[in-house]
């Protein structure tokens, strides 16, 4: 298997947020310069806005005790008046369940009345409720109407909203370029996560040219604002050199922040760097640790990794069940390395029953997500009969998936079967344009299989001194075949290699056997790491 690339895993969880600073603004401060007992006097006379001012004290705490209820009843006085302050305030009050029963009906009614009298924050707080059914219907188009109404008095959350609105097509046609235009707006006021989505569009190309430095500048602002999907994507531009010099201690540093934070794409970074000493001393036992924060908060790549560490015996004690167990909550979340690897405990009886229908399954589900070794994998198995009927043209086409992929096994696995004429029509010259790719990748057996085609002219020109370079590289590999072909020419000159077919017995270990051949085990611990 091709390793899945970090880069691409990390880059799924670069995206657009969702409005995941959705609390309603606090309600505006008081004039608290006036003493309190002039507050309390002009209130009691129904002045409204001492009557607001008043519940803000009691909701701040500032010259008296704190009491919600207290400002709650405050709060009612100024709002029946009409005070869109005190509307806004108590709406906040009834949403958050502070002073009263949470009542998002209630809320929203308050907030629909501020709003109409061209209060900013409760334009924006009636807008979110409609975008996001907070006690009312979904309407997309009529929170468009409050957002654009709030973002027009420089409301920044509502900027941001409207951003996003606009980004993602919801309540009016999408345009990336107002959008854009939306989210600097809110960005210039500092919030952080107008910051970041601005980066965002600048690392995308949406709604302008791709610009990654520009993309980078962004992160930054928001990042060290401690800004935690900021800091992540710091991490991850310095960890891919994305708009930035690349440098693996910084992108280390970045993602640590942001991990401390809880971001579960953070910590299993960091669990992943821990692992493969990218800027930081290999540390699997605190690679466990954070593979299991993250794994925890359900990522599956975690998941899965935090299984081979168990299954491998790094960072602890070698606990085969453990890894099962791991490796099934990643494959249950539709991972294909989690499927794989599952299948693979399956196929192997490793802490788990062996069980080949099950292996059989796992892999299928991998396969059909275009893992390469699982398609490899999965090829193997029909070609064998371990747990469905033997059926060598499925075999073929699983083989050929996987090759297509430039996978050396299911190259080599597939010119085996154009050799024989296993599943498909024999065919050398297919076969050694297949034994071709896996050798120019340093399969073993590939490299003395394609010099074994050469010494006898199958598919290709006969050419001795060409078949003798191809096994050289595989006797230096150790292949047994390689080397006694090479003793073999040097015994009989240009006479014939005696026909054991590539690789000889080596192609059908482990047939009968029940048991997976070494060299699959082998491939399956290089290909496992997270």
């Amino acid at each position: 298997m091709k390793l899945k690339s970090y880069a691409l895993g990390l880059a799924l969880a670069l995206s657009l947020p969702w409005l995941a600073h959705a609390e309603d603004p606090a309600p505006g401060p008081a004039n608290t310069t006036i003493d309190l007992k002039y507050w309390v006097e002009f209130a009691n006379q129904g002045n409204a806005a001492a009557q607001y001012g008043l519940g803000y004290r009691y909701a701040n705490g500032q010259g008296v005790e704190r009491d919600d209820a207290q400002a709650v009843e405050w709060y009612e006085k100024a709002a029946a008046q009409g005070n869109a302050q005190a509307q806004y305030a108590l709406a906040y009050m009834y949403s958050n369940g502070r002073g009263i029963d949470a009542d998002q009906k209630q809320a929203n009614d308050w907030y629909l009345k501020a709003a109409q009298r061209g209060n900013a924050d409760a334009q924006y707080a009636i807008g979110y409720s409609l975008a996001n059914g907070r006690g009312m219907d979904v309407d997309n188009e009529q929170a468009v109407n409050w957002y654009q109404k709030s973002a027009a008095q420089s409301q920044a959350q509502a900027q941001y909203a409207l951003g996003y609105m606009y980004a993602s097509g919801l309540g009016v046609e999408q345009d990336y370029a107002i959008a854009l235009g939306w989210y600097r707006k809110s960005a210039d006021q500092g919030r952080t996560d107008a910051q970041y989505a601005l980066g965002y569009m600048y690392d995308t190309g949406q709604g302008v040219a791709e610009d990654q430095a520009a993309a980078v500048d962004w992160y930054r602002k928001a990042a060290a604002q401690g800004y935690a999907q900021g800091q992540y994507a710091l991490g991850y531009a310095y960890a891919n050199g994305r708009g930035v010099e690349r440098s693996e201690a910084e992108a280390y540093s970045w993602y640590r922040k942001a991990a401390e934070k809880g971001r579960p794409d953070a910590q299993y970074a960091i669990g992943y760097s821990l692992a493969n000493g990218l800027g930081v001393a290999r540390d699997y036992r605190q690679a466990l640790e954070w593979y299991r924060k993250s794994a925890d908060q359900g990522r599956s790549d975690a998941q899965y990794a935090l299984g081979y560490l168990y299954a491998n015996g790094q960072g602890v004690k070698v606990d085969e069940p453990s890894a099962v167990k791991w490796y099934r909550k990643s494959a249950d979340q539709g991972d294909a390395q989690g499927e794989y690897a599952l299948a693979y405990m399956y196929a192997s009886g490793r802490g788990v029953a062996r069980d080949y229908r099950k292996a059989f399954e796992f892999y299928g589900k991998s396969a059909a997500q275009g893992h390469a070794d699982a398609q490899y994998a999965l090829g193997y198995v029909y070609e064998n009969g371990q747990g469905t009927t033997p059926d060598k043209a499925a075999a073929a086409s699983w083989y050929r998936k996987a090759a297509d992929q430039d996978n050396s096994q299911g190259q080599y696995a597939l010119a085996s079967l154009y050799y024989h004429g296993d599943g498909v029509a024999k065919d050398y010259g297919q076969a050694a344009d297949l034994f071709r790719k896996a050798a120019e990748q340093g399969d073993a057996r590939a490299e003395y299989s394609l010099g074994y085609l050469y010494y006898n002219g199958y598919g290709v020109p006969k050419d001795a001194a060409i078949a003798a370079d191809w096994f050289n590289k595989a006797a230096a590999k150790g292949l047994p075949e390689a080397q006694h072909g090479l003793s073999y020419m040097e015994a009989n000159g240009d006479g014939p290699i005696r026909d054991l077919g590539p690789l000889g017995e080596g192609r059908a270990a482990g047939k009968d056997t029940g048991s997976t051949p070494g060299w699959i085990a082998l491939r399956l611990l290089m290909a496992l790491l997270p």
